[in-house]
């Protein structure tokens, strides 16, 4: 198969997964999430219900955005396989791993405010969002632990990822405020806030 295959076969799913997204949003934020099914969902799109669920497990993932293969990008492999380096570049390695993921499949300021408004049709959302994302975090956990050769349940390894977690969800704050007044892009601003947190320390 040759690299331009690839990339056609990666570009379909990237937008059929949008695809998906964009309506599982739309009609929550139109009907609420009782208000369709997964096949209306899906003839939307044009896709079949066993596509839908190639994709996402259930219609409150689409909309929040978590797919099936929670790290399409590859960038766990890529950390995992860097073997151990130590714990003082452990939060420099989650970093690059929190920004390759964010450059695969980032969110937009027109998907923050799709988002907002499924929160507002349906709160209830958040509580899944919050879930999803603590089952993230132990994953992350899980790897640090394994990639560095830690006991389970190491603090070390949950403080790298909680701190690491805390300055992205406060940078992506940030960059999608509507009155920032800073033209940094992403990684740009989740340096400047590591580099705080470095003087903290």
């Amino acid at each position: 198969m040759t690299s331009g295959a690839i990339s056609t076969r990666e570009r379909r799913k990237a937008e059929t997964a949008q695809g998906l997204k964009d309506a599982a949003r739309r009609l929550t934020i139109e009907h609420g999430l009782t208000g369709f099914t997964i096949e209306e969902l899906c003839d939307e799109v044009g896709v079949s219900r066993r596509t839908f669920f190639n994709y996402f497990a259930s219609k409150e993932n689409a909309v929040i955005g978590v797919s099936v293969d929670l790290d399409e990008s590859g960038a766990a492999e890529r950390f995992a396989a860097a073997g151990a380096r130590g714990i003082p570049r452990l939060v420099d390695d989650l970093i690059a791993l929190h920004l390759e993921r964010w450059s695969f499949g980032g969110i937009t300021a027109a998907e923050v405010a799709q988002l907002i408004q499924a929160f507002e049709r349906e709160p209830r959302l958040i509580g899944h969002m919050l879930q999803l994302a603590g089952q993230g975090e132990r994953g992350d956990i899980e790897l640090v632990e394994r990639r560095e050769g830690l006991p389970v349940g190491d603090l070390r390894a949950a403080a790298a990822v909680q701190l690491v977690g805390a300055v992205m969800r406060t940078s992506m704050e940030q960059y999608f405020k509507h009155d920032a007044d800073s033209s940094d892009d992403f990684p740009t601003i989740v340096q400047g806030r590591l580099a705080a947190v470095r003087e903290l320390f």
